[in-house]
């Protein structure tokens, strides 16, 4: 099942988290306006804490549209407030070591902030308990002073919910700041995702979990592989042409969609002997094109990044590799070709396991060992 193509088609859905999505930026362009974090040593604590036009105020009812914390933060929350009886300012239980003195208590509280966002702009993640700010409050502030890096949710139950609909592993009590993240990574390695936003996964991953439906980053790209595959199968069948021209042609096609650009994301280089430039690297499969399955024609464990040369002599038979990884090269490549082809006898790569059952045919099929 296509999960991404059903949940394009959910029209409503598709359009209402667009909208959400430009009106939360609205939101967070006219606070920043307000708010920039250069301001935050500054605030008075009317600037923090009175009306509807305050620092607190914003971030819990201003920027519904990015994070609505609504229902889960309260006024304590924020380690300052006042009450509706008074204008009395009162500490949260966190703050009693300063009793009274309620500006000492605000200039630490601004501190907090400002050292918390410092961080986080340097993606120092690893003792950010140690900041006596609301864990809440610093998701809300770190999503909204750093949109783009974060999906924007603020509570555990919601990332772990968004987690768990991508099948994306994860400790419950890890810090929520990883959470957030590792979905963040996730949604690079899905080729169809990978330029969506960060509100658009997070309403992808709320929608499955509606549809009570849990789905994996291999289920994803698979469906999309297929899909893609078979386009690819339409597109050269109307061109009527067989043989080595309809090789170079699906070769050509395939060097321009998913497959390559899992291979890249995977390997970045030739997996044999490093050559960076992308320009020149080629997809290469293992098991041929035409002897795969549909679910095998545009599979990444299905392929190698290589070098034009390294992705000829290995398309050709002429070398192929072991399930330890370790090169094996063909009695007709002479030494001089092997000289000039860079290809040396302690050469190996890194392989998955599912990449040893394309080698194995690979072996038995193409491969000439004698």
């Amino acid at each position: 099942m296509d999960w991404i193509k059903l949940y394009e088609e959910d029209k409503m859905g598709m359009e209402e988290g667009k909208k959400t999505e430009d009106q939360g930026i609205k939101e967070r362009d006219e606070f920043l306006s307000k708010y920039p974090i250069a301001s935050i040593p500054n605030l008075t604590m009317e600037q923090y804490l009175s009306g509807d036009d305050s620092f607190c105020h914003w971030l819990h009812y201003g920027l519904s549209h990015i994070a609505n914390i609504k229902g889960v933060a309260y006024p304590h929350t924020f380690g300052i407030y006042t009450t509706k009886k008074s204008s009395q300012i009162l500490l949260s239980t966190s703050y009693k070591e300063f009793g009274a003195d309620y500006e000492k208590a605000f200039i630490y509280i601004k501190k907090e902030i400002v050292s918390f966002l410092e961080d986080i702009r340097q993606k120092n993640y690893n003792d950010l308990k140690k900041y006596k700010i609301n864990s809440i409050i610093k998701n809300m502030l770190m999503i909204v002073y750093f949109y783009g890096r974060f999906v924007p949710v603020c509570t555990n139950p919601a990332i772990d919910k968004c987690l768990k609909s991508v099948s994306i592993p994860f400790k419950k009590n890890a810090p929520m700041v990883y959470k957030n993240l590792a979905l963040v990574e996730w949604k690079k390695t899905v080729p169809e995702l990978a330029d969506w936003s960060n509100q658009m996964v997070l309403d992808f991953c709320f929608w499955l979990s509606r549809q009570n439906k849990i789905t994996n980053k291999e289920e994803l790209c698979n469906n999309a592989a297929i899909e893609e595959a078979q386009n690819i199968e339409e597109e050269i069948s109307s061109f009527n042409i067989e043989g080595a021209s309809k090789k170079a042609i699906i070769n050509a096609r395939v060097n321009q969609g998913i497959f390559r650009d899992l291979l890249l994301k995977r390997y970045n280089k030739c997996c044999l002997c490093g050559m960076e430039n992308h320009t020149l690297l080629i997809a290469s499969h293992i098991k041929p094109w035409a002897e795969s399955e549909p679910k095998e024609k545009l599979d990444d464990d299905n392929g190698f990044l290589m070098c034009p040369n390294h992705d000829r002599i290995f398309d050709k038979g002429y070398i192929t590799f072991d399930d330890d990884g370790k090169i094996m090269i063909s009695n007709r490549l002479t030494e001089n070709d092997r000289v000039l082809l860079n290809v040396d006898s302690r050469m190996h790569i890194e392989l998955t396991e599912s990449n040893k059952k394309y080698l194995q045919f690979h072996r038995e099929n193409i491969f000439i060992d004698r």
